[in-house]
């Protein structure tokens, strides 16, 4: 683990290097991708901007009111040091979404047609902001004895970067099928990812052991995190949306079978 760069008397924490980075490198992925696809270059931007900041207030809002409210309520200047950390990825996702969906509906365009299209930056920059969280030691796991552990611990925000690393790469090879085979359908690759997202970090969510706010008793179903129930929710969104996608493809299909 590495939380700070230290120079001289100034203090850099390393997540900040890396998301920064991160978004660096997002920005001219963007203006590749936008310029490849022939997108519109002001709409790719502003929604750039918009994900950039609603992610960042969400993140942080979430980790106040849900994490962490006891001592914020005691402390309130302290919601605004976000250079010492506390941001929660899914309160980030969640107000990114609602942004990016009251300007699509403002400027009249497709939520989808975006949505796949920022789908691979999505997973990047997930990936890659795990780094950041294994740098500054956050999110870290249960104890264990593997050959991979780190200071004695499930690697999970390592986990994370793999695991986000293949939903990339993968989208890529998902994105090229569907532009090939329907061209004109927008929300698939979107909701793939959202999919594959939610079933990686359910299941990582069983080897973490920071405090991650209240956890919930769900019975035989056993104790839950706020991120597993989420991503519980959001599986549930997705298959249902892919079984609904599915009938209409079957539908299509079997019109143009007959009409030929």
């Amino acid at each position: 683990m590495w939380p700070e760069i230290r120079l001289g008397n100034i203090v850099i924490p390393t997540f900040f290097v890396i998301i920064s980075i991160t978004l660096t490198l997002l920005i001219i992925y963007l203006s590749y991708r936008t310029d490849r696809d022939h997108k519109n270059r002001q709409q790719a931007f502003d929604l750039a901007l918009i994900l950039m900041l609603a992610s960042f207030v969400g993140g942080r809002l979430f980790h106040v009111f849900y994490e962490e409210w006891p001592f914020y309520e005691k402390h309130p200047l302290n919601i605004f040091y976000f250079w010492q950390g506390g941001f929660v990825f899914y309160g980030g996702f969640i107000l990114a979404l609602i942004g990016a969906a009251t300007y699509t509906h403002l400027k009249k365009i497709s939520f989808f047609e975006w949505a796949d299209f920022f789908a691979p930056l999505l997973a990047l920059g997930h990936a890659f902001g795990r780094i950041g969280c294994l740098l500054a030691g956050c999110c870290y796991g249960v104890k264990c004895d593997l050959p991979w552990a780190i200071s004695g611990r499930h690697p999970t925000p390592l986990y994370l970067f793999l695991g986000e690393s293949l939903i990339y790469f993968f989208l890529l090879y998902y994105e090229k099928q569907i532009q090939r085979k329907w061209p004109n359908t927008h929300g698939l690759v979107f909701i793939k990812w959202v999919l594959l997202h939610s079933l990686l970090r359910f299941y990582t969510e069983y080897f973490r052991d920071d405090f991650r706010g209240a956890s919930l008793h769900l019975g035989s179903l056993g104790i839950w995190s706020i991120s597993q129930v989420i991503s519980f929710i959001l599986i549930i969104f997705s298959c249902g949306f892919f079984i609904s996608k599915s009938a209409v493809y079957s539908q299509f299909y079997n019109r143009r079978a007959k009409e030929n």
